[in-house]
């Protein structure tokens, strides 16, 4: 008994299952077989996903740049609080220039309590966060050093002395 099959065209396009409501295609079926084989294997998945998550987020910053690019460089005619023009005209870069300035050189507190500007507190902190860190480094150097020669009871000794003096600063 010879059975012959005859088929003419198959494309991705071709239809496997008539008759049910989704009636799913070669492509559909392949696809199925491409996302559970991708996604059984978890490095590889994370790898694709991460792939995936950078190229949209290049896509939409290509999109959008030119968008923000424009608003920035655009001219702005301002207003006053009823929408009336007054004044010349002028662009976002140039207002975010001017409130950065003007952020920059107003008084840290208000209320005149403390002298010196928003700006060089701001220079005050990262100067004494910087400095901070650096001691931090020198003293742990100088407990390691006298605890390898003088053992570390001495040592937790002099780390002690020093919090303390660095304590009432």
């Amino acid at each position: 008994m010879n059975i012959t099959v005859t088929v003419d065209e198959v494309t991705l396009a071709t239809i496997v299952r008539e008759g049910y409501e989704s009636q799913p295609t070669i492509a559909d079926l392949v696809a199925g077989q491409i996302v559970r084989r991708l996604t059984e294997d978890h490095d590889q998945w994370d790898n694709i996903s991460r792939r995936v998550h950078e190229i949209r987020d290049e896509e939409i910053r290509a999109a959008v740049l030119p968008l923000i690019t424009e608003a920035i460089t655009k001219p702005l005619q301002q207003t006053n609080v009823y929408g009336e023009p007054t004044g010349p005209e002028t662009t976002l870069s140039q207002l975010i220039v001017a409130e950065a300035r003007k952020q920059l050189g107003e008084r840290a507190d208000p209320y005149n309590h403390e002298r010196g500007t928003v700006l060089s507190k701001t220079v005050a902190a990262e100067v004494k966060k910087a400095f901070a860190g650096e001691i931090a480094d020198a003293v742990k150097q100088a407990r390691d050093l006298v605890s390898a020669e003088l053992g570390d009871q001495i040592g937790d000794q002099i780390t002690a002395a020093v919090r303390a003096g660095l304590a009432k600063r």
